[in-house]
């Protein structure tokens, strides 16, 4: 009987593989993706204008492409330095600084089945968002989408609702797996106190 509980633990231990993990696989696109993106755009938007030259002609050219096609208000606004999306250039400089070298962590996790990074998965998924929706109501709500086409409005939110969702499942999805983790906790037996006085 020992010998069973002891050979449950080691294949209970041992990593599970990708195919046994479907939203593992997931969210391991969506991080290389915005992994991809994070550096090909957002991260050229971070640095000031003169250290564009930096970046690979290619690069420079696929965000020239994406800023003239897709006319994205925020990343138009990173561009001008506006001073009313100093919102959004705080939020590109967190991607390119916190975000960039997390994609690569929690790559590394997905692949290893690391459970470790499933606390950094929650911050991260909670403040992606809580970001994006911001940006996606300030284009459905406020005044962000003002001389966009409609064509225009839906690429937007083809490009951003992915980007809001994906995150609010990872955080869901994390926050239930450390539970799972957590130690059941025994509950203290309560003690009746009498109320007679002797």
């Amino acid at each position: 009987m020992a010998g069973k509980q002891e050979a449950k633990a080691v294949v209970q231990a041992r990593p599970r593989t990708l195919t046994e993990r479907p939203l593992d696989v997931l969210y391991l696109a969506y991080f290389g993706i915005h992994l991809i993106a994070s550096i090909a755009i957002d991260a050229q938007l971070t640095y000031p204008p003169y250290s564009q030259r930096l970046f690979p002609e290619l690069l420079r050219k696929v965000l020239q492409d994406y800023l003239t096609t897709s006319k994205d208000p925020f990343l138009l606004a990173a561009e001008a330095r506006s001073a009313n999306h100093v919102w959004f250039r705080v939020l590109l400089a967190s991607e390119t600084l916190l975000q960039i070298p997390f994609f690569v962590v929690a790559i590394w996790g997905l692949l290893n089945d690391e459970k470790r990074t499933y606390p950094l998965m929650v911050a991260y998924g909670t403040l992606a968002a809580s970001s994006t929706l911001q940006c996606i109501c300030s284009v459905l709500l406020g005044s962000d989408a003002i001389g966009l086409s409609p064509a225009q409005i839906r690429g937007l939110l083809q490009n951003y609702v992915p980007f809001c969702l994906i995150p609010t499942l990872l955080t869901v999805d994390m926050m239930l797996r450390i539970v799972h983790l957590l130690p059941i906790t025994p509950a203290t037996p309560m003690v009746k106190v009498s109320s007679k006085v002797e």
